[in-house]
């Protein structure tokens, strides 16, 4: 039997946007949405090892661009005040390549950052920064299935 799968056909991150609010955040060149299961462990007799029960998730994630602005740096910052509240936001991540079988589309809902960069100078080299948040929810808009 022939693998169905092309290699042609795998995702590049090249063609992936992140949106937010309609908005194309075109500083960030990489993201990670990761979504991590929680159990507790459930004794049962007659078995050595507890059974694990699962009580939900957490989704966490991550951003990295290039620092072409301070912009989305100073709205986050913004929390320092404690009259403003923190950022929440929802973003779209999309992934358009046009050799995969489709586009595959996800919305993050509720979005907290938690941590970001201030400042970065490197001589001699292009400034990356990195984003870490954690959101509470995700929906997949756009599906490829697999063959």
């Amino acid at each position: 039997m022939t693998n169905p799968n092309q290699a042609h056909e795998a995702f590049s991150g090249t063609y992936a946007k992140i949106y937010e609010n309609g908005r194309w955040l075109a500083q960030f060149h990489g993201i990670e949405v990761k979504v991590e299961a929680k159990y507790d462990d459930v004794p049962q007799s007659g078995k050595l090892n507890a059974g694990k029960k699962f009580v939900g998730f957490e989704i966490t994630g991550s951003m990295k661009g290039s620092q072409y602005g301070s912009e989305f740096i100073e709205r986050l910052s913004a929390a320092k005040d404690p009259s403003v509240p923190p950022l929440v936001t929802n973003m779209t991540m999309v992934n358009e390549d046009p050799a995969a079988r489709g586009p595959y589309k996800v919305e993050v809902t509720g979005i907290k950052f938690t941590s970001w960069p201030v400042f970065i100078a490197e001589h001699g080299a292009v400034i990356e920064h990195d984003f870490e948040f954690t959101a509470e929810d995700y929906e997949i808009l756009e599906s490829v299935k697999d063959l």
